[in-house]
């Protein structure tokens, strides 16, 4: 996966390292349209997810991402699902699973690695590029609001 340039990898690496947390830096990387509410609100349900929901499972750059499909897929309250979502989750999954060699946070970083935010800024930054590219080939780049890429 080529790193350099890529306005979404860049974006998600430089959200980590100046703090977020993984699930955190790819919401703040793919909700530039909501307004300020939508996106602090996001921001703090994603917010749990980090460091693989605080346990190390599920890598937190891919429920991130999940987040960010779910933003674009997902529905509001009684409307039909989209199929699009479980499709692309799962196809999103599969992707980091064999960028990654496992989706699983204590799998990926070593806790006892005081540097372990170097590597992880990184995988933020590879999850990130997968999900624009996810979102790109669906021709659903730009946030517009909530389940804004419809079936």
């Amino acid at each position: 996966m080529d790193t350099m340039g890529n306005n979404a990898y860049q974006r998600a690496h430089k959200t980590f390292t100046e703090g977020a947390n993984c699930s955190e830096a790819m919401w703040q990387t793919f909700c530039d349209g909501l307004d300020q509410g939508q996106q602090e609100l996001g921001n703090c349900l994603a917010g749990g997810f980090g460091g693989g929901a605080c346990s190390g499972d599920l890598c937190g750059a891919i429920a991130g991402g999940i987040i960010v499909l779910g933003l674009h897929y997902g529905r509001t309250p009684g409307a039909a699902r989209n199929p699009k979502l479980r499709e692309l989750c799962r196809r999103f999954y599969h992707l980091a699973q064999e960028e990654l060699g496992s989706v699983y946070c204590r799998e990926l970083r070593d806790p006892g690695d005081e540097n372990y935010r170097e590597k992880c800024s990184i995988i933020v930054g590879k999850m990130a590029e997968l999900i624009e590219q996810l979102l790109g080939e669906d021709g659903c780049s730009k946030t517009r609001g909530v389940g804004d890429c419809g079936g």
